[in-house]
């Protein structure tokens, strides 16, 4: 690894020390002994599983000279933490959905459906980044952040059209929650394969990147069927 990239596996080190004590201090050690614990279940299991993924992607499906280097494949499994790490920060401040607050001081089951769905929509996002052969690190970054930036956008144009977070947060709409997951699921896996592919260019990185156009009539299904839902919900109010 030449400077730059230690400077940012040791920055991405401290991050991610951050993410794990913030992650699971409140899973081991503040979690009620009375309360289900089905959600201190699955929010444990979700950084083990972003490792699975992480780690057959970069053995497999990564750069040349990154497949057969523990160094390189530990470096960006850490680069990979870091980034679920702020994913999960811009979820909290674009979307008003905490994994602390909502999914566990909550106990809010909608929460954590919506933290789920946005976890592997990240996670895919960085995998899918990996895919490809590149020269450096920033490559990865780069291709990433139009994945994130797509992830962001379509998030606030369904909040807008079908007020979801709110649902999610305050009404605590299991239903939507689980719907929610979904659609982040298989939006994740689209745009995380428009993040993939050999590095050209910048230019032609954003270009290849709208082979994920499929996430459009996706999100525009997801908004109809949010609407009808919401829609009956009223009626069963004002019934």
């Amino acid at each position: 690894m030449d400077v730059m990239e230690i400077i940012v596996f040791a920055f991405s080190c401290f991050v991610v020390f951050h993410f794990i004590k913030q992650w699971y201090q409140p899973l081991l050690f503040m979690w009620p002994p009375k309360r289900n614990s089905l959600s201190q279940i699955i929010l444990g299991l979700l950084p083990l599983i972003f490792l699975a993924v992480i780690y057959f992607t970069l053995k497999n499906l990564a750069s040349f000279d990154v497949k057969n280097d523990i160094l390189f494949i530990l470096f960006y499994i850490i680069l990979g933490y870091a980034w679920i790490y702020g994913g999960l920060l811009l979820m909290a401040l674009f979307f008003d959905i905490h994994w602390i607050d909502d999914a566990i001081n909550m106990n809010n089951k909608a929460a954590l459906a919506a933290v789920t769905g946005n976890f592997f929509a990240i996670a895919f996002i960085y995998a899918g980044s990996n895919i490809g052969d590149g020269p450096g690190w920033w490559c990865v970054i780069f291709a990433g952040l139009l994945g994130i930036a797509a992830w962001i956008i379509l998030g606030l144009i369904i909040n807008y059209c079908t007020n979801i977070f709110e649902r999610i947060t305050i009404e605590r709409d299991i239903g939507c929650g689980i719907r929610y997951l979904i659609y982040m699921f298989l939006s994740g896996i689209i745009l995380g394969r428009a993040c993939s592919g050999d590095w050209t260019s910048f230019s032609m990185t954003v270009i290849e990147f709208t082979i994920g156009w499929p996430v459009l009539p996706l999100t525009a299904v997801y908004i109809l069927i949010e609407l009808v839902f919401n829609k009956l919900a009223k009626n069963e109010v004002s019934a």
